[in-house]
Order: structure tokens, then sequence, then C-alpha cells
């Protein structure tokens, strides 16, 4: 299912100094500040060892040395390299390949109708800074984060990392992200299951227009991967009010030259009714499959959506205990 909107403005990508204010510009710090002290905890079982936020797979503790990491207030003494520190007078801890509590794949829609903004900022952009925020919190509790944009003509992946500098490499591919034309979701998403090898966490921002059906069996081989799946469900106000007065002309996001011209009055209530129905069905279908539906509205502020999400799945979690 897809509905005709007026047509965004495009903007060009940034370069130089304006293109690092551009990255900088995701991780807004209003949002983090209100954020920060929450954690996003995976509902199901994952690869890793258990370090007191996931469940894992991982009986004993028989991992293969990965790397050291500078020693942070809370970590176990036992785990400082002791060698380390008799050559250098400072304290480093031994990292292994399966210590990482996560790893988490962010998605990011990028679909035509994803770049619709009117009364507040475009999908696309809310999707992407909330896909920065939940990367830089993630990384904060030391779990692993990759970035994957689904895009027909230009897909772009980066695969999990956990140390702190990888914010950067995600960042600057939600910075290039930019809205295509059409594709169906189900099948970008189905193309990309088989680089999600490490059970995990599986977020998806997307405003879902598209068929349904088909968005279910892509999620359904994520899930079907041991993967905790979350489907962030962006829309616009104007997409859930239709609060269109005069005769317009509605110019697709996704087809060229492919417009209708319409009273909106004459048609709200069928509209209405079938966007209702369209958001039900979306929601009953996440859940079916075992996931977690969340709808984030464009006009909301940021800090508080992803902070009533990260709450009540905490809550949901008995606060984070194991």
């Amino acid at each position: 299912m897809r509905f005709p909107f007026r047509k965004a403005a495009s903007t060009s990508s940034p370069s130089g100094a304006d293109g690092e204010a551009a990255i900088a510009d995701l991780l807004d710090p209003g949002v983090m500040e209100q954020i920060g002290h929450l954690e996003l905890l995976s509902r199901t079982v994952v690869d890793g060892l258990l370090a007191g936020k996931h469940r894992s797979t991982t009986k004993g503790g028989c991992s293969e040395f990965s790397q050291h990491r500078q020693y942070a207030p809370g970590d176990e003494i036992r785990q400082i390299d002791w060698q380390v520190y008799a050559r250098n007078d400072r304290y480093f801890i031994k990292q292994f390949e399966e210590e990482t509590n996560l790893h988490a794949m962010i998605a990011v829609d990028t679909s035509g109708s994803m770049k619709f903004g009117l009364s507040s900022q475009s999908k696309l952009d809310y999707a992407r800074r909330a896909a920065a925020c939940l990367s830089r919190l993630l990384l904060r509790q030391r779990d692993a984060v990759g970035t994957m944009i689904l895009n027909q003509e230009q897909p772009l992946f980066v695969p999990p990392r956990q140390h702190a500098a990888h914010l950067r490499a995600i960042l600057s591919t939600l910075q290039m992200a930019k809205p295509g034309k059409g594709g169906e979701l189900g099948a970008m998403i189905r193309a990309n299951v088989p680089r999600l090898q490490r059970r995990g966490l599986f977020v998806l921002f997307s405003d879902c227009f598209g068929n349904v059906d088909d968005l279910a069996t892509g999620l359904r081989m994520v899930r079907g991967r041991g993967h905790d799946v979350i489907v962030m469900h962006v829309v616009a106000p104007e997409e859930l009010s239709f609060d269109f007065r005069r005769w317009s002309k509605f110019q697709s996001l996704e087809v060229d030259h492919q417009h209708i011209s319409l009273d909106p009055p004459a048609v709200r209530r069928e509209y209405l009714r079938r966007m209702s129905e369209f958001i039900d069905q979306l929601e009953e279908m996440v859940v079916s499959i075992g996931g977690e539906y969340v709808r984030m509205t464009t006009s909301t502020d940021l800090s508080e959506t992803l902070g009533w999400f990260l709450r009540s799945r905490l809550a949901r979690a008995g606060g984070g205990k194991r």
C-alpha cells in the first residue's frame, strides 16, 4: 500500500565544513542528554558472553583473543593484562571476539516516500537522527553496531564494530543516504539477510509503505536467524490526519510524472479508514513474527519518542536485569 504525497524539496549533498556540520547534527546532544542514561537491551538470546545486559549462547569462557582496550571504571580487575601494565604502567583489558554483549544492525529505508516532510522535517531526516542516537547509545554500552541503507539504486552497508571510533563510519554512511525511487522493502531486506551473521538486534526505520506481506517475508527471515526485530514505523503528521483543505495536486515521490488532483475533504474519511487499516495490519504482522512495533511521528520531539521506547523496553525486561 502506497500513498501519493506532495513532493518535498530535495537537498544537495554537503561537503567540506558543511559536511562535517551535517554529520555532527545527526547526533543531537539534546537527545543524547535525555537518553544517555538508558540502555537498549535484546529480548532474545544473542551470540556472545553474558556480561550483565544480554543473554548469550556462549557457555564458559573459551573465547578467541581479539585486542586490548584501555581500562575503564567498572571493568573487572581480573580482566586487566598485568604484563602490559608492567611494560607501560597503564591498565589495559583483554578483549575477546565473543565479548561483545550484542551485535546490532540499524537499517534505514531510503525509498522515495521517506523524503516527505511538510510541517516537520522529512521522515528520512528523522529516521537518520534516531538511528545515529541509538548507534551512539549502543556503542556507549559496549555493543557492536552496524548500519544498512536500504536503497534499490545505491545500497550501503557498514558491518557491526564495537569500538567508539566506529561511530564516525556510521554517521558518515547515514549522512550519505539519499532517497531513491521505489523498490520493495521486503526484497531489499532479504538481499541483506546473509550479511547478518551473528544473532543480535535488527532495528528497521521505515514508513513501511508497500506490500506488507512481502515485508513480513523479509522480517521472518531475519527472525528465523535468531535476531530480535524492532520496526520503527516513521510517519509524518499529515499522513495520519490528511488535514488538507483545498483542492490539491499530489505528486508521487517514487514514480516520475505520476500525480493525482483531488478535493481532500471529499476523500479524507476513506483515506483515514485505509490508513488505519494499514497501520493495524503492519503492527499485527510485526507482533505476530515476534517483533516489536514502535510508531514514530516526525512532529514529536525525538528525545521524547526514543526515551519512551527505551524506558518501556527496560520496564518489560525487568529494569535490565537478566
